[in-house]
């Protein structure tokens, strides 16, 4: 199949992150950029990407021209994505415990995805399951945007990626972290908790998880510890 995940310039963002306006971080001595790295991938043409109807336009073509994709947005673009967003596609949340600053009182922590799972990759049986919603810390990296690995595996994840038989194109470059990533996805095994048996997805790298979650995890530790007090207090019958 053919897949893709499309993390643009966002939008209302595009020309002060990306292109000249004011607000990046960096200033333009004798036609070279320089300052604290908040512009590292300037594009003159990037504030085409404050137009809303962009958004639109790319979301329309991802339909037409893919088995299923991705949409990276910020909170209040959300509205914009949704009115030219498919019947199919599917709202998933990446919930971000750091951050950024801005002059709101309400401090922004989350951003939307819009996920178009390809037809074939929707039923239960067809892969492991894989959760509408990421909590994981945005990178400190001097890249504006630059989305941390563990958000491409989950995308991809969500997509029902395989990479041995899927192309899944990454259409912005930007930093290179969401192509990294996908080059060294590999699919997540689903297993069952070792304490009450529901399904876990595991995660495609790291450490594997025994329990789907804090309480389960206690759970079995207190499991262990009794019959762990048990075998040390037997006593073999005579």
């Amino acid at each position: 199949m053919r897949l893709a995940i499309a993390d643009p310039p966002y939008l209302g963002r595009a020309d002060r992150w990306y292109s000249d306006g004011r607000g990046g971080g960096h200033t333009r001595t004798d036609g070279l950029w320089a300052g604290n790295g908040r512009k590292p991938d300037h594009h003159p043409d990037a504030a085409v990407w404050d137009d809303p109807a962009e958004h639109q336009a790319l979301i329309r073509a991802l339909e037409r021209d893919y088995d299923g994709w991705a949409v990276a947005g910020a909170a209040d673009s959300l509205p914009v994505l949704l009115e030219a967003a498919p019947p199919a596609a599917q709202l998933a949340v990446w919930s971000k415990p750091n951050a950024m600053p801005g002059g709101a009182r309400l401090l922004n922590r989350w951003e939307p995805v819009l996920v178009r799972v390809p037809d074939a990759r929707r039923r239960r049986e067809s892969g492991p399951r894989v959760t509408d919603a990421l909590h994981a810390a945005a990178r400190q990296q001097g890249f504006m945007g630059a989305k941390p690995p563990e958000w491409t595996r989950w995308v991809a994840a969500m997509l029902g990626y395989d990479p041995s038989v899927d192309e899944l194109h990454d259409l912005f470059a930007g930093s290179g972290a969401v192509a990294s990533a996908i080059t060294t996805y590999r699919l997540p095994a689903e297993s069952a908790c070792a304490f009450c048996g529901s399904p876990i997805s595991q995660p495609s790298t790291g450490r594997r998880r025994r329990t789907c979650g804090e309480v389960c995890r206690q759970r079995l530790a207190r499991r262990a510890s009794v019959l762990a007090g048990t075998r040390v207090t037997a006593r073999p019958e005579v």
